[in-house]
């Protein structure tokens, strides 16, 4: 049973392949019937009509050449007219032009549906070919994604592992540099231990900056309250430290799920570099098209004008220089930045920049 574009195709082929026996016999009828009906019977006609049907068929099959067929038909109805009156009818002379234009039209109509059927057929053919090869494409695709993941979970291991051997021999090393230090009282020898156990608490926080790298992306992003982040952050402070003020008003951002660490590092460079800060607050504003700035205030001695943008590089700064790289890092991931805004002398003042879509509030502000 046939179905869907097999019937559309046995149809068009049905109504547009040219029969030739078919169509000669429908030529030999013609005749007959103009030699008969009209010559011997003297009936001028209705019989005619007949015609149409050869010449739109004609038609139908080769285009306009049924024009040829027009005028074999017009022209022998024309000359059987003559033989009977003994003068050219004009009436005879208006069938043989309709014939010619019935031809022409129809020739016209079939020739354009025969073109725009093999345009469409050509075209079909190749979004066939063009999906076969998407096809192939996408398989290559997970091969290859396939590929990547299973390299990239040994990667993970592998790095994972040596982390984990390089941390275990850090804590033999700073346990032996404190065992050096307990047997020595001489000045120089305790002042090159200390050097020691300062390289070595940096070869520590690498090893935990390339933890904390790894794991950005890797994780789907996803809706993130930074009310709560923070108030989880604030309980692990010791208590009188540094007053941590909340004002995010039921805030939620589309970040990595490492946005903590993010806060976790504004926090962390305050209490390294802002020189006895007292008082951190959180808060957000409008900003242009559409989007918001959530902004990170502090009390301490902030960055001068020349370090504004040299603070996120990589290695800048007095200790690792990781911390507001690596929090760049992570807000980019979704499409997030972040600047340093502040005046230097009155405090540092860092902006985190949200744009619209990546941002949404559970309550509105009073």
């Amino acid at each position: 049973m046939l179905q869907g574009d097999d019937v559309g195709r046995y149809w068009w082929k049905t109504l547009n392949e040219p029969k030739p026996y078919a169509f000669a016999l429908l030529i030999i009828t013609g005749i007959f019937l103009e030699c008969i009906v009209h010559l011997y019977l003297g009936i001028a006609v209705v019989y005619t009509h007949f015609y149409y049907l050869i010449i739109v068929i004609a038609g139908l099959w080769y285009g306009r050449k049924a024009l040829w067929i027009a005028l074999f038909f017009g022209g022998l109805h024309i000359a059987v007219s003559y033989i009977i009156l003994g003068t050219i009818s004009p009436d005879a002379v208006v069938r043989a032009s309709m014939f010619c234009i019935v031809a022409f039209v129809i020739g016209t109509i079939a020739e354009q549906m025969h073109d725009y059927y093999d345009r469409a057929i050509e075209q079909n053919r190749q979004l066939t070919d063009l999906n076969a090869k998407m096809k192939l494409i996408n398989m290559q695709l997970a091969e290859s994604q396939t590929a990547f993941e299973t390299a990239n979970k040994k990667l993970n291991l592998l790095s994972s592992i040596t982390r984990h051997d390089i941390k275990n021999q850090l804590l033999a090393l700073l346990g032996f540099i404190e065992l050096s230090r307990a047997k020595t009282h001489d000045p120089d020898l305790l002042h090159f231990i200390d050097r020691e156990e300062k390289a070595a608490e940096t070869i520590t926080r690498q090893i935990e900056f390339t933890k904390n790298y790894e794991d950005i992306g890797v994780r789907a992003p996803r809706w993130q309250n930074p009310g709560t982040i923070l108030d989880a952050l604030r309980s692990l402070m010791p208590p009188g430290e540094i007053d941590v003020s909340v004002s995010l008003d039921g805030l939620e951002i589309f970040a990595d799920p490492l946005l903590e660490k993010v806060f976790e590092n504004l926090i962390d460079n305050s209490r390294r570099h802002g020189e006895q800060v007292r008082h951190i607050s959180y808060s957000w504003l409008p900003y242009a098209q559409g989007a918001i700035a959530i902004v990170y205030d502090d009390d301490g001695i902030g960055v001068h004008e020349t370090d504004k943008e040299r603070i996120f590089e990589k290695g800048f700064g007095k200790n690792t220089g990781l911390g507001l790289f690596l929090s760049r890092e992570i807000l980019s991931i979704t499409g997030l930045t972040m600047k340093e805004s502040g005046m230097y002398g009155k405090g540092a003042r860092f902006e985190i920049l949200v744009p619209q879509g990546k941002y949404r509030f559970l309550q509105e502000k009073e």
